[in-house]
């Protein structure tokens, strides 16, 4: 069975229960459409550790994505809310991706 995560702005907490990822998800729309058909398990839903933060030196960061590689995520879906109303992806998350990337785990860009 494929294990998959999802990544999530921290800040998104003062309104998100994870829902509509969560829905997409089990409905297999939007980005989840991919795993039509599949056995799949939503293995651990991330944040990051706030705005201002460097995730390249933040320690919990590190956990995290070790947890993922702990765990055999294979693939990290990034949330609709790491981007701005523009589509502008914010950069502490973008770090993080370049860091789960770097560890071998593949990158989806989008949830619901």
């Amino acid at each position: 069975m494929k294990k998959i995560a999802m990544l999530n702005c921290l800040r998104a907490n003062d309104v998100c229960t994870g829902a509509s990822c969560f829905r997409a998800f089990h409905e297999r729309r939007k980005s989840f459409e991919i795993y039509s058909g599949q056995e799949v398990e939503v293995a651990a839903f991330m944040r990051c550790n706030g705005c201002g933060t460097d995730p390249c030196s933040d320690k919990g960061i590190a956990e995290k994505v070790a947890r993922l590689r702990q765990e055999k995520i294979e693939v990290v879906h990034v949330g609709a809310c790491t981007k701005n109303k523009e589509g502008v992806r914010c950069g502490t998350i973008q770090k993080i991706m370049d860091m789960i990337e770097a560890e071998g785990i593949r990158i989806v860009d989008g949830t619901h």
